[in-house]
């Protein structure tokens, strides 16, 4: 079951990365990327089918470890959704880098 719980969660953290790579590819095409994925969405697309007939698999494989895992999934999105994303750190390093270098500008 444990087994089960693992392949579900991982199947599902690629649906949500496939997901999020498509939707930052349509939304900010201009975005600087220091990674490029070979044959873009297309591919990714591809690896979203797979990945969401994994997570379907997993269902009739063992439903119960599916549900658990769905519904921990569920609750840390509530979680993140409702407290956490109000309680970020202030700023990532490259934005904290970026405001050094600025007031360094300022300076000079």
């Amino acid at each position: 079951m444990l087994l089960n719980m693992a392949v579900f969660g991982a199947a599902l953290s690629y649906v949500l990365m496939m997901v999020g790579h498509i939707v930052l590819r349509r939304r900010e095409p201009g975005m600087a990327r220091p990674h490029r994925t070979p044959g873009g969405t297309v591919t990714t697309g591809f690896a979203l089918v797979i990945a969401v007939l994994a997570v379907i698999a997993t269902f009739l494989v063992d439903p119960i470890a599916a549900g658990a895992t769905l519904g921990a999934f569920a609750l840390f999105m509530v979680y993140f959704g409702l407290y956490s994303r109000h309680h970020l750190v202030a700023a990532a390093p490259d934005e904290e880098f970026a405001a050094l270098a600025e007031a360094e500008e300022e300076l000079t």
